[in-house]
């Protein structure tokens, strides 16, 4: 699964590109950026994620939102099948954080080739689409204000990296946080960190996000 920044970037790649004209840019992209509130542990996945979407799938929804929900579903299975194919995962540390660690320094390498921040602002509104999932609103402003933190670049600091993991819970222990706090999050840094410097890994994360509109505008266009 693609990270926040990592979705954005396929977003307006796709809606400058192959999808350009059929929706709504602003609500396109709350629907894509939408479906990881789950991480706030307010809705099951099944809700928000869908197996097997197609590109007509997508097409042929009439509502931007709804639209981006499944963009989200079709790009998180886009992106795991590619990092199999590659073997992302037998070239980097293998510890309990190994793919999150590796969906952050996607964000990363993709942040250099796009401002972030230019999209903040499209979450200061919350959709009536998003209100109909019966989210208390509390939780649908978090994880916008979450995103928009997570757009200014700062990231990888300690406070954005526990409340990407929700840590910040009420329910969670002292113990469970202090541990990732001194432990995971500085796990996390260094493996991306590796990542970053690894050439062919690079390459290899540059070569699907920046070759994605192409090797799906055919099946649009078709």
């Amino acid at each position: 699964m693609a990270a926040p920044i990592s979705h954005i970037f396929l977003a307006i790649q796709m809606l400058s590109g192959p999808f350009e004209g059929r929706f709504d840019e602003k609500e396109f992209i709350l629907g894509t950026s939408f479906p990881d509130i789950r991480y706030l542990k307010v809705v099951e996945r099944a809700e928000t994620h869908f197996p097997d979407i197609t590109l007509e799938d997508i097409l042929q929804e009439k509502n931007s939102f709804k639209a981006g929900i499944l963009f989200h579903s079709f790009v998180d299975e886009q992106r795991e099948a590619y990092v199999v194919e590659n073997h992302f995962y037998e070239k980097i540390p293998n510890f309990r954080f190994a793919s999150q660690s590796l969906k952050f320094a996607e964000d990363e390498i993709l942040k250099q080739l796009f401002n972030t921040k230019q999209y903040q602002s499209y979450f200061d509104e919350i959709l009536k689409e998003e209100k109909a999932y019966n989210i208390p609103k509390l939780y649908i402003r978090t994880w916008h204000t979450f995103l928009q933190g997570y757009f200014d670049g700062n990231y990888l600091s300690k406070e954005l990296v526990m409340k990407y993991f929700d840590l910040y819970e009420p329910n969670a222990w002292f113990i469970k946080r202090y541990s990732f706090l001194w432990f995971y999050t500085r796990k996390i840094e260094q493996t991306v960190s590796a990542i970053m410097a690894n050439t062919q890994l690079k390459e290899l994360i540059l070569d699907f996000y920046t070759h994605f509109t192409e090797r799906n505008a055919p099946k649009v266009l078709k």
